[in-house]
């Protein structure tokens, strides 16, 4: 019956089972990515340097509480180790105030998507770059330097994340799972975020250009 019960809902009930009804296995995999996320970050900043043919205008770093802390390599960051404090005490609180009610349960896989999801979005892109930084180490294939603009650093985050929400989405369709919709809606969310902040970048760099010129 158990069986009959897990293949129609489409999503294995062990696993949502034990991430509802204790925080601390989600607490455990956030705190593991969001510290992966950093170090990963240092790490392909280090190899995009080292390779020298991809220049970031501005930073690397997207996020610009890191910005600074990513730019100097710093293997420990202080910002980085408080919002990682913090963001664990705020999930611990949706997960104490969804257990209010038995009504309000379901509603914390959610949360925990939004939390997990994103990171492992990111973690899609920190494993491409390592590959392509591994791989133009041992075997070239790229010529020239590249400049990012940062506007289009932004732009393509967005477009990736975009991609990522609508996987992520499909996923929660197909099984039934909340914690993959709370996934999609944090992608697209952070996606709009960074698209507008390209859209503020180039107009920025845009009048800044137009009011040299008028100045010469």
């Amino acid at each position: 019956m158990l069986l009959k019960v897990r293949f129609s809902q489409g999503y294995n009930l062990i696993m949502q089972y034990l991430l509802v009804t204790n925080p601390w296995y989600g607490l455990i995999l956030w705190v593991i990515l969001y510290i992966s996320d950093y170090y990963l970050t240092i790490y392909s900043a280090r190899g995009f340097r080292e390779i020298d043919h991809f220049q970031f205008e501005g930073s690397m770093e997207l996020t610009p509480q890191f910005q600074k802390d990513v730019d100097s390599l710093n293997p420990v960051s202080k910002r980085h180790i408080l919002l990682l404090i913090g963001s664990s005490l705020v999930l611990l609180i949706i997960w104490w105030i969804t257990h209010l009610s038995i009504y309000m349960e379901w509603t914390y896989p959610l949360y925990l998507g939004m939390f997990l999801l994103l990171e492992v979005a990111v973690h899609f892109r920190h494993l491409r770059n390592i590959a392509m930084i591994r791989e133009v180490r041992r075997n070239g294939g790229i010529e020239g330097k590249i400049l990012y603009k940062q506007w289009f650093s932004y732009r393509n985050s967005a477009n990736e994340l975009y991609i990522t929400a609508t996987f992520f989405l499909l996923v929660a369709l197909l099984t039934y799972s909340l914690f993959f919709f709370g996934g999609a809606i944090i992608c697209c969310a952070t996606a709009i975020k960074h698209a507008r902040l390209a859209k503020k970048t180039k107009k920025a760099a845009q009048a800044a250009v137009t009011g040299g010129d008028a100045r010469a």
